[in-house]
């Protein structure tokens, strides 16, 4: 093929494929203002609208190559959405700190795989991060004494009880003052506990929500095994927003949510907790990783709060062995 030839043809192709993609976006773009998370399937896209937009990484520089004008200008609405989408994670934060704190705390959210029995792995994990509150989940049964044993600066300990492959829990400094499951169903793997903060109480809710594995049934099961965990996501979310709602004290979530923060879910609790990592973090915050890719694809680990808290802090820890990355975030009480 000669080279004038090879050109016309990357041309046309590039041309061709960047269109289709660009209406294509616009065509999910829409379709999520107007449903969001209704249908299966764009559930399923709002979850992953990280990824639609990798094509731009090739297309940008084709289109530069090329001196394909209309294309770049096409290609500036895929790029306004994402940074609509995810360019406040990379600007300061613009929270301002009280002049007068009030007691802190830092508590964290850990996922620590139900097949992990590292825990002098987990243990390092949790002195690096050195926080007072620690949230699991994937705890299996049989293994919460070997667990607890690890963290002897730990006093304080709850777990959920529960006949299920693997539960959460909760490990603490502060005294735990008072501990109940939350409703089965929708909330299939929850605990709710009351800890005293130097005289106030916080509710402390330790959440695994309904998980995206989908995969691991057979093909012709995908539509309806999708459907069931975004319905049951969707009721565990409306559960969790109905207890905070009735608490009259602080309210804490640390939570393994398996939902990213482009899906309705997340917005749905955004309308009455602030995501600590979204508010005061940087980066995307990816904390959970998926086979043998080495480095995480997706954040689906949070700790949230109310309003009559304030994040200061965040990060994403050391993964001691788990598939999943926890989030640390220190908090303040915010001045009455």
């Amino acid at each position: 093929m000669s080279r004038q030839r090879f050109r016309a043809n990357l041309l046309y192709s590039t041309r061709l494929l960047g269109w289709l993609y660009i209406g294509a976006i616009a065509l999910w773009f829409g379709l999520r203002l107007v449903f969001f998370d209704r249908f299966w399937w764009l559930a399923l896209l709002n979850t992953i609208a990280f990824y639609l937009f990798l094509p731009v990484v090739l297309l940008l520089p084709l289109g530069i190559g090329l001196r394909l004008r209309g294309l770049l200008l096409g290609l500036a609405l895929p790029i306004a959405i994402f940074v609509g989408l995810f360019g406040p994670l990379f600007l300061p934060s613009g929270t301002v700190l009280d002049s007068a704190p009030q007691p802190g705390f830092k508590a964290m959210s850990f996922n620590l795989l139900w097949s992990n029995e590292d825990y002098a792995q987990i243990a390092q994990s949790i002195r690096s991060a050195d926080p007072d509150i620690v949230g699991f989940q994937e705890v299996r049964p049989p293994n919460i004494a070997a667990l607890t044993a690890a963290l002897p600066d730990y006093p304080y300990t709850v777990f959920h009880q529960s006949d299920n492959y693997h539960t959460v829990g909760l490990v603490s400094r502060l005294p735990i003052v008072a501990s109940e499951q939350l409703p089965n169903p929708p909330v299939e793997r929850g605990l709710q506990t009351a800890i005293d903060l130097e005289g106030t109480l916080l509710t402390v809710i330790v959440a695994h929500l309904a998980p995206n594995n989908m995969p691991l049934f057979p093909l012709g099961e995908f539509v309806r095994q999708t459907q069931d965990r975004y319905a049951r996501r969707a009721a565990e979310v409306e559960l969790l927003k109905q207890v905070v709602q009735t608490r009259d004290r602080p309210v804490v979530i640390l939570c393994d949510c398996n939902m990213t923060d482009t899906s309705q879910t997340h917005a749905e609790l955004l309308s009455l907790l602030t995501d600590s990592f979204q508010q005061v973090g940087w980066g995307w915050g990816h904390t959970l990783r998926v086979g043998s890719v080495p480095w995480p694809l997706q954040r689906v680990d949070y700790v949230w709060h109310t309003a009559d808290l304030q994040s200061v802090s965040v990060e994403v820890g050391d993964r001691g062995g788990s598939d999943h990355y926890p989030v640390v975030a220190t908090l303040r009480q915010q001045t009455p």
